[in-house]
């Protein structure tokens, strides 16, 4: 196969990592600079640490880049390879450490308006100094006032902030806690959690130690991320900041912090790398499958016409039948690569009843789940809207679902398949659930992976998932998987892992 010329490619990259280095160290010139002129400036100095930051990762990525080139082109590609984890772990590390920065920043700007508050105050308060004993009494009314404003002020921030925003005192018992911070929780009113302890927030015992020992021997902590359970039993992930309240002896008398959500962006992080993923390999295996599916036909063709041929030679006769059987299991793994890359079967759009579409799956399937004595529990909504998309390739979703659970359990067992609108009416959503024995954190993150699977040699490919999942994303969809499940709703119905397939009602208009 011919490829495009990939020169200019390289060329850009590797002048663009020299010039992503230069470019930082001007800015961390100019930074510092400005650190020179005004020395207690806080913008300033938290603007020098960022471009320092920044340094490291042009440093880290771009010398990584310039070397690859030179190694591979000096012929010593092995040594790249040995470097390249290396090389790829100082750009995660540059990378999260400037991303830590960013967070800081609106906590930096709070306390820059603090400071300049108190000082403007100081300022008015020195200058009104004289007059302070003939107008004793109408300045303390004004302070009070003053005061008075500044304390409604920092409770509304408190109270409307969107992050979680808690007291504890000595004994780790939540004293104070906004609005924002009960909502999230799933409570409906603050004195739910106020004087429980803290460590009952945490979803992980392991969390909070690593929590509480961290602010215990430093006095404070920042950007811990751990998980908060809900009311509910669901988890959100947060990152805190919190600092240790003492007296005027030093005696520590609490503990403030703040807890900002960041589950969805997780979420997104996560869905846009496994799209990613999928993009290339779908095109590497679309390419692969049509290199090797010719000359597969070729030699099944060769094989067969060579079997009619042959009589009275067993021996050569089984071997044949060998090379056929084998060919054709070739031949399937192709078609699955070319399922996987999407590229074998063109969209046929329609008005689908997902309802219906379930019931014809079950239909083929459900004669062989009988016979391993396991039970499907049908939870089907009425009035449910129809989506536009492809019945067949739909069908396969719910397939490879069904077929998986299937799988999962062996014999005797309960299928659940549950559907229900979107609360806006615009959506579908299609749970499918399995009584086995639950899928492991340590294979969760991995089972949409394209060719991951746990299955013995020869009973799968490891692309099942991985086709679904693609299915799901052409449909404008969504699919997670949850083990446990986190709704009470599927606990009580025996279940020990759901995939929650969500699709739009216009996910696919052409194909």
């Amino acid at each position: 196969m011919n490829g495009l010329p990939l020169a200019p490619i390289y060329i850009v990259d590797f002048f663009g990592s020299g010039s992503m280095i230069v470019l930082s160290f001007i800015a961390l010139y100019y930074s510092f600079r400005l650190t020179q002129l005004e020395s207690k400036s806080v913008i300033w100095t938290y603007l020098f640490w960022l471009c320092l930051g920044m340094v490291a990762f042009a440093l880290s990525r771009g010398i990584g880049h310039i070397l690859r080139f030179v190694l591979i082109l000096a012929g010593h590609g092995e040594i790249w390879k040995t470097l390249a984890p290396i090389s790829g772990s100082l750009n995660t590390m540059t990378f999260v450490s400037i991303t830590t920065l960013t967070f800081y920043y609106p906590n930096i700007r709070l306390v820059m308006d603090r400071v300049r508050e108190d000082a403007r105050r100081l300022a008015s308060a020195h200058a009104s100094l004289k007059e302070l004993n003939q107008t004793l009494e109408r300045r303390v009314e004004e302070r009070t006032q003053a005061l008075r404003l500044s304390e409604e002020k920092f409770r509304h921030l408190f109270e409307n902030s969107k992050d979680v925003i808690f007291f504890c005192d000595a004994d780790r018992q939540i004293r104070d806690i906004n609005e924002s911070g009960v909502d999230l929780l799933g409570y409906t009113k603050k004195e739910d959690l106020i004087g429980r302890p803290l460590s009952e927030l945490f979803a992980e015992e392991i969390n909070y130690q690593q929590f509480q020992q961290r602010l215990c021997s430093q006095g404070h902590v920042k950007d811990f991320e751990a998980d908060f359970r809900r009311l509910d039993g669901s988890t959100l992930t947060f990152i805190i900041s919190a600092d240790t309240i003492r007296d005027e002896k030093g005696k520590t008398v609490g503990w403030e912090g703040i807890a900002k959500d960041i589950t969805r962006f997780k979420q997104v992080m996560t869905q846009l790398m496994q799209s990613e993923k999928m993009a290339s390999v779908g095109q590497l295996a679309a390419g692969v499958a049509h290199e090797i599916n010719t000359p597969l036909g070729i030699i099944l063709g060769y094989t067969q016409l060579l079997q009619e041929e042959i009589e009275g030679n067993e021996e050569v006769r089984e071997t044949l039948m060998i090379i056929e059987k084998q060919t054709k299991v070739c031949k399937r793994i192709v078609a699955d690569l070319l399922k996987f890359s999407r590229e074998s079967v063109k969209n046929v759009i329609s008005e689908i009843d997902v309802n219906q579409c379930l019931e014809e799956v079950l239909s083929v399937t459900e004669h062989s789940l009988n016979m391993d004595r396991i039970y499907v529990h049908r939870s089907f909504a009425e009035s449910l809207p129809k989506i536009m998309g492809d019945a067949g390739k739909l069908q396969q979703v719910f397939l490879n679902l069904v077929t998986n659970a299937h799988q999962a359990m062996e014999k005797d067992g309960i299928i659940g398949i549950w559907t229900r609108p979107f609360p806006d009416g615009k959506g579908v959503e299609v749970i499918v659930g399995d009584s086995g024995p639950g899928i492991p954190p340590e294979i969760r993150r991995k089972i949409f992976d394209p060719f991951f699977t746990t299955k013995g040699v020869g009973k799968g490919t490891g692309l099942g998932l991985s086709v679904t999942f693609g299915i799901v994303r052409d449909h404008g969809g969504t699919i997670e998987v949850e083990s446990p499940p986190s709704s009470q709703e599927f606990v009580s119905a025996g279940m020990e892992t759901v995939f929650i397939v969500r699709l739009p009602v216009r996910g696919l208009e052409g194909g």
